[in-house]
């Protein structure tokens, strides 16, 4: 089969590789549709340590089964299924609170040294496979995994009825994150990027209020729109020291910041800041099985429309090139789907 190599720091390769096989817990999933996620583009650039080369990465995926192991039950070939992507152990004391994505054994499907989809197949067991309606595109699919990454966040914050909203960074997941605001019907949502393109996609997804803070003073907008109280919720999806600051000196006094980005493995913060107008900073990681497994039910019954943030569509052959694009002049691209 064909698979997408990445061998070392600004090197991708198609290679043939060998077509895995199921276990008796596992089906073999023919991979449809594969979104490239920026912490691909930081992997593939050699930024983060998250990535082993070699090794395939993605792990945003979505199929159609085509066999399955001796004891799978739930499953047949023919069945299209978003797939979980952490594998767990069930045995560690995390796993037996129920926080699966904090599974001290975990396998992340695409990240460090495991293999992930995109290639034409992947193997996974059973248990992570969710089944997609025949409505949802295989595309829209492949939003699952960061669209729980999304709803985790929001989630962590509490209740947003009625509150006053800031999300910086209009990007994949800062764009999924006002579509699950949305959803609870805050009183106003502000956004804020750098990118003029990337605000006219926030617009066209339900946002109240665009700053672009490149050229206007954050701050200023929000006491401007808040009576200078600032808002009751901020939520960072960038992961730099300049969007965390940002997001920070925008809340109201006990106001909560919810980190969702994380790209730079260390930043700075104004801790006296934090300390003195009891701010409240919840980090957030992944997403728990039921998140996710919400976020499919919510697609599947029509509750959400994400599509918006699919820019683009390319085969395996051309995912070398365009990760080169993504990774140094992204330009009009939110999220770009690999069609293996």
């Amino acid at each position: 089969m064909k698979a997408l190599r990445y061998l070392e720091p600004n090197k991708l390769e198609i290679q043939d590789i060998a077509k895995p096989s199921p276990k008796k817990n596992e089906v073999l999933l023919r991979v449809r549709s594969c979104g490239i996620c920026g912490s691909d583009v930081h992997g593939y650039l050699g930024l983060t340590g998250r990535r082993t080369p070699p090794m395939t990465m993605g792990h945003e995926f979505s199929g159609e089964i085509v066999e399955v192991g001796a004891d799978v039950k739930s499953l047949k070939a023919g069945d299209r299924v978003a797939p979980y992507p952490v594998d767990f152990c069930e045995e560690c004391d995390m796993c037996k609170k129920g926080d699966f994505h904090l599974c001290k054994n975990k396998r992340q499907f695409g990240v460090l040294t495991v293999d992930g989809a995109f290639a034409e197949y992947i193997c996974l067991p059973e248990k992570l496979c969710f089944r997609i309606a025949d409505n949802v595109s295989f595309d829209v699919a492949s939003l699952m995994e960061p669209l729980a990454v999304a709803y985790h966040g929001v989630g962590r914050a509490g209740s947003l009825k009625d509150r006053t909203v800031l999300i910086v960074g209009a990007g994949t997941i800062g764009l999924l994150a006002l579509a699950c605001i949305k959803m609870q019907k805050p009183s106003k949502i502000f956004v804020s990027d750098l990118s003029d393109f990337r605000l006219g996609m926030a617009k066209k997804m339900g946002a109240d209020v665009l700053i672009n803070s490149s050229k206007y003073e954050l701050r200023q907008i929000i006491d401007r729109e808040t009576g200078g109280k600032g808002v009751d919720m901020a939520f960072e999806a960038v992961g730099a020291t300049a969007s965390v600051k940002s997001a920070m000196s925008a809340l109201a006094f006990g106001g909560t910041a919810v980190w969702i980005g994380n790209n730079k493995p260390l930043i700075e913060v104004n801790m006296q800041e934090i300390v003195t107008r009891e701010l409240k900073v919840y980090g957030s990681f992944l997403y728990s099985l039921n998140d996710f497994k919400t976020v499919v039910d919510h697609l599947n019954n029509e509750e959400l429309d994400v599509s918006e943030v699919i820019s683009l569509n390319i085969p395996l052959e051309k995912a070398p090139d365009l990760f080169d694009k993504l990774a140094h002049d992204p330009g009009a691209l939110i999220k770009v789907i690999v069609n293996p």
